[in-house]
């Protein structure tokens, strides 16, 4: 979560920067659609990303984000596409699940961590090594798992346990 700032207030940036990335004027109303809110909550919200140099907004203008704002709005807006990636990707959470718990989440996601999960899907979308294969065979695994056969143990991973020096 961003410094001093509320998962409300942050999905105000979110939303302001997408509206923005629409390419249309971002007002009060549009505001309030997309986040699903009252007009008068969007004014009252976007008074405290104006106090806090968030925003600039005149009085009946359009909305725009500072430059700390598009930055914050962008933070907060990259935890949410790299969470949503890993879920459907690797774990395969149907998209509408993991669009919703991934909005959830990036609130709460640490810097550190995302900076990790990030690394992580970079890895298996640049490594030169069959990446993909490891996917679908914990892809295979998975559903195998989610089917309740959890006494089923990866064969390749015995046979390299088994190899290995540290596993004895």
């Amino acid at each position: 979560m961003s410094k001093n700032l509320s998962p409300n207030m942050e999905m105000y940036l979110k939303t302001i920067l997408q509206l923005e990335d629409e390419g249309k004027p971002v007002r009060v109303k549009p505001i309030a659609t997309a986040l699903g809110v009252t007009m008068p909550s969007v004014s009252q919200a976007l008074r405290s990303l104006r106090e806090k140099g968030l925003i600039l907004h005149p009085a009946y203008g359009t909305v725009r984000l500072s430059g700390r704002g598009r930055r914050t709005a962008k933070a907060v807006n990259d935890r949410y596409e790299v969470l949503q990636r890993f879920f459907t990707r690797v774990l395969r959470v149907d998209e509408q699940v993991a669009s919703h718990e991934a909005c959830k989440i990036e609130h709460e996601l640490g810097r550190d961590t995302h900076r990790r999960l990030k690394a992580f899907l970079d890895f298996f979308t640049q490594c030169c090594l069959d990446t993909d294969r490891v996917i679908e065979h914990f892809h295979e695994y998975l559903e195998q798992h989610l089917a309740g056969d959890y006494r089923r143990n990866c064969e390749t991973t015995k046979d390299r346990v088994a190899e290995h020096p540290r596993s004895r």
